[in-house]
C-alpha cells in the first residue's frame, strides 16, 4: 500500500507544546477546579436551599442530592436501598462513600465535605484525564499531537465539574479510550465498563470501538474487550442485585418516566405550554441513539480513511445529547475530554464554551424565577436554548470534518525515534499504514489496518 506524502509543520488545531504533558499541566488542572469552587461560595456559606442558589449562580445537584437522599447514612445504606440516589449505580456508591464519613452536625456539614471532598477529586480527575489525552497513541505508536491543555483549560469543566458527579463517568470513558489506543482491550473494556455503571453513555463508546476493532484488523480482541466490559458490570451490579435490586436499575427507571428536560429542544413544546408525553420523548431519544450509532458505522466502516477514534466518539456523544430527552448542563462535561481528542481547534472550542456559558446563566434565571414575575422570559431561555444545541451540532460537524481528513504531521516530543507523526491516523490504526496482525514486527501475517482503504 502506497504511503501518501506527509508534509511538515504543527498540526492543525495545535500549537507549540500541544500533546506534551509536564507538571505545569497538573497545575492548571487546578484552575477549573478553583473557579468552580468560588462559583460555589455563596452556597456554601447559606446553603443549597430555596431560590437564592439559582440567582447566585451556585446550585450543585451534588450537594442537593447529598441532602435529599440521606447519602450521609453511608455506602452500607445505600447497597441495601436506604439511600434512594438517582444516580448510576457505580455513581451511587462513590456519592455514599464521600457523604458517610462526613465530620461535623447536620445536612450543611455533610454538603460541604461532599462538595470539598469533590473538588480534590476533580483536580486529580482533569489531570489524569489530560494525561491521557496527551498519551494516546495510534496503532504504530504515534503521538497524536492532542492538546491536553483543552480539558484542564476547558471553560465547561469550570461550570459543570461541582455541579454533578458526572466526572466520575466522564474520567472512566476517557481512561477506557485511552486503553484501547495503548492496545489493552482487557483494561478498556473494564474501564468502559465501569463508565457504563457510572454515567451510562460510555456503552456508546464501547460500540465505537467494536467498530473501530473491525475496520482496523483488531477483531481478535473484541472478546477480552466485551469481557472487561461484563465482568466489571458484574463485579458492581452482582451485590446490589443480591441486596437492593431497586438501587440498580432506579436511576434508569427514572429515565423513562421522565419529561423533556432542561436543555433538550424536546424542552421547547414545554415552553410553550404543550409538553409531549414521557413515553413519546422515550421514543424519540432511543431513535436518537440509533442514529449517532448509525452515523458513526457509516463513519468509521464506510470512510475512505481510517477515522479518529476522538472524533467518532465526539460525534456520537454530540448527537445522542442533542436527540435526548433531556441535555443537563452538566452533560456539556461529557464533551470535553472527545473535544481534545478529536483534535479540534481552539476556535472550536470556545465558541461551544461560549454558548454554554451563556446557556449555563439563562437556565438558572429561568429557574430562579419560576412561578414569579421575576422569571427570565420563556423566549429568552428558548433562544439560549437553541443557541448551545447549535453549538453542541456544530462540534458534531467538526469532528466528522475532523474525523477523515489528512493532517500534517507533527515532531514527536519523545525524540527522532517517532519524528514523523501523523496525526490523521485514528487512535486505533494507522490508514495508511499496514500493521502486523499479531502487533508484532516484519512482512509475516501483515494485512491492511483499513479494511476499507
Amino acid at each position: 500500500m502506497t504511503t501518501p506524502s506527509r508534509e511538515r509543520g504543527p498540526a492543525r488545531g495545535s500549537s507549540a507544546g500541544a500533546g506534551a504533558f509536564s507538571p505545569a499541566v497538573v497545575l492548571l488542572a487546578a484552575l477549573p477546579v478553583l473557579v468552580a469552587v468560588w462559583k460555589q461560595a455563596p452556597c456554601l456559606q447559606r446553603g443549597w436551599g430555596g431560590q437564592l442558589p439559582f440567582w447566585r449562580f451556585c446550585y450543585s445537584d451534588l450537594a442537593v442530592t447529598t441532602e435529599t437522599s440521606g447519602a450521609e447514612a453511608g455506602l452500607t445504606a445505600y447497597l441495601t436501598g436506604s439511600v434512594p440516589l438517582d444516580q448510576p449505580p457505580l455513581t451511587g456508591a462513590v456519592m455514599s462513600l464521600l457523604a458517610g464519613p462526613a465530620p461535623g452536625e447536620g445536612a450543611l456539614a455533610t454538603q460541604r465535605w461532599v462538595i470539598a471532598a469533590w473538588a480534590v477529586l476533580s483536580v486529580v480527575g482533569l489531570a489524569a484525564m489530560a494525561w491521557w489525552v496527551a498519551t494516546a497513541r495510534s496503532a504504530t505508536d504515534r503521538p497524536l499531537g492532542t492538546d491536553p491543555r483543552m480539558v484542564v483549560l476547558a471553560p465547561v469543566a469550570a461550570l459543570t465539574v461541582l455541579l454533578s458527579p458526572d466526572l466520575l463517568g466522564v474520567a472512566l470513558a476517557t481512561s477506557g479510550l485511552w486503553a484501547w489506543t495503548r492496545r489493552q482491550p482487557l483494561l478498556a473494556g473494564a474501564l468502559l465498563g465501569a463508565g457504563v455503571m457510572a454515567r451510562t453513555y460510555p456503552a456508546l463508546l464501547l460500540v465505537v470501538v467494536a467498530l473501530f476493532a473491525w475496520r482496523t484488523g483488531r477483531e481478535r480482541e473484541l472478546p477480552r474487550l466485551v469481557g472487561g466490559a461484563l465482568a466489571t458490570v458484574a463485579v458492581v451490579a452482582l451485590p446490589l442485585l443480591a441486596l437492593s435490586p431497586g438501587t440498580l436499575t432506579r436511576a434508569w427507571r427514572t429515565w423513562i418516566d421522565l419529561p423533556a428536560g432542561l436543555g433538550s429542544v424536546w424542552y421547547l413544546p414545554t415552553l410553550a405550554g404543550d409538553p409531549w408525553s414521557a413515553p413519546v420523548l422515550t421514543g424519540v431519544s432511543i431513535v436518537g441513539i440509533g442514529l449517532a450509532l448509525v452515523l458513526a458505522g457509516l463513519l468509521v466502516l464506510g470512510a475512505p480513511v481510517t477515522p479518529r477514534l476522538g472524533a467518532v466518539a465526539l460525534l456520537v456523544v454530540a448527537v445522542a445529547l442533542v436527540s435526548g430527552k433531556s441535555f443537563p448542563v452538566q452533560a456539556s462535561l461529557w464533551l470535553v475530554p472527545l473535544v481534545a481528542l478529536a483534535g479540534l481547534r481552539w476556535r472550536d472550542h470556545l465558541v461551544w464554551a461560549l454558548a454554554e456559558g451563556v446557556h449555563f446563566v439563562t437556565v438558572w434565571l429561568h429557574l430562579g424565577g419560576a412561578g414569579t414575575n421575576r422569571a427570565l422570559p420563556p423566549s429568552w431561555y428558548a433562544a439560549a436554548l437553541l443557541v448551545r444545541v447549535l453549538a453542541v451540532c456544530w462540534l458534531a460537524v467538526r469532528a466528522w470534518q475532523v474525523a477523515t481528513e489528512r493532517q500534517p504531521v507533527v515532531e514527536d516530543p519523545a525524540g527522532p525515534a517517532n519524528a514523523s507523526v501523523d496525526t490523521s491516523a485514528d487512535t486505533s490504526g494507522d490508514a495508511s499504514v499496514d500493521a502486523p496482525a499479531d502487533g508484532g514486527s516484519g512482512d509475516f501475517g501483515r494485512v491492511p489496518v483499513s479494511r476499507y482503504s
